[in-house]
């Protein structure tokens, strides 16, 4: 029963203990079961020989997995989807323009000095931190830090630009894009098990909370458009550094601009939290 089993998974705490929840259903019913949290229905695996046979079973177009809190937010707003949330033909032609520029070995030796410079300043500020405790070691949930760090990295690649994350004084503009980036996160839960359409009928904070931090990361992606076509109008030939993911698509012209601006702000939202987790539970496994 999908609704016993949400209220048994809220009970237990599940937004926060996910990954305890699943490690106990995997040692109760094997490395594959099925289970209906709510409306969401899923099958899950852990052994990575299963994950190699299911990619392989997947075809020349893939079923991309629908983040309804996601799509019902753009669906809301008339938006396009982005790279994340299509299927079928029109993903394939979306991804393999952004391949290109995005993931190929070519461009991604452009991402290099950006990506260390954000690495040097995060560096740099850890050891400011344990030299300002007084006592040669700073103890702290990093998760944070490793948050604005990500967040830093992947603004830097995608838009061109630093938001200034790693100072102690963040720019009240920069301070409302993260805050609007941790809210769509947070009210996105929820929703992977209470249907959005619901919640937006009924008018629910949730709902509105997640409306209002889309938009803001929207926002952004607006203001940086802006920002780039103002610097093209002032250049003249070649960009003299790498100007960033969104200006060179931009610039090549084969994306029309609403479906740039949404695979930029997906790439964006897939980018810092897997960034973020992932070195958080590195540096765990590394201590």
């Amino acid at each position: 029963n999908g609704v016993a089993n949400l209220y048994n998974f809220w009970k237990l705490d599940g937004f926060r203990n996910l990954h305890r929840i699943m490690l106990q259903n995997f040692n109760t019913f094997g490395p594959i079961y099925r289970e209906k949290i709510g409306y969401y229905e899923s099958v899950n695996i852990i052994n990575p020989e299963d994950a190699a046979i299911l990619f392989k079973a997947e075809g020349y177009y893939p079923k991309r997995l629908k983040v309804e809190a996601w799509t019902s937010y753009r669906d809301y707003r008339n938006r396009k989807y982005g790279v994340l949330l299509k299927n079928g033909e029109d993903w394939r032609s979306n991804r393999v323009i952004l391949n290109k520029e995005v993931i190929s070995p070519k461009v991604l030796e452009n991402f290099v000095p950006l990506l260390d410079e954000v690495g040097e300043d995060f560096v740099a500020r850890v050891h400011k931190k344990i030299k300002r405790s007084g006592q040669n070691k700073w103890t702290t949930d990093l998760s944070q830090e490793l948050f604005k760090y990500a967040l830093e990295s992947v603004s830097s690649v995608l838009y061109g630009e630093r938001l200034g994350l790693m100072l102690d004084y963040i720019d009240p503009e920069a301070q409302h894009f993260i805050d609007c980036i941790t809210l769509m996160f947070k009210t996105t839960s929820p929703m992977l098990y209470i249907p959005p359409g619901l919640l937006r009928q009924i008018g629910a904070k949730v709902w509105r909370d997640h409306v209002e931090a889309w938009d803001g990361i929207f926002n952004q992606a607006d203001r940086c458009i802006h920002n780039i076509y103002r610097q093209l109008r002032k250049e003249t030939g070649t960009p003299k550094k790498y100007p960033g993911v969104l200006a060179s698509l931009l610039m090549l012209d084969k994306l029309s601009i609403e479906d740039i601006k949404a695979s930029i702000t997906e790439l964006m939202a897939g980018g810092v939290d897997t960034t973020s987790i992932t070195l958080l539970w590195t540096l765990y496994e590394l201590a």
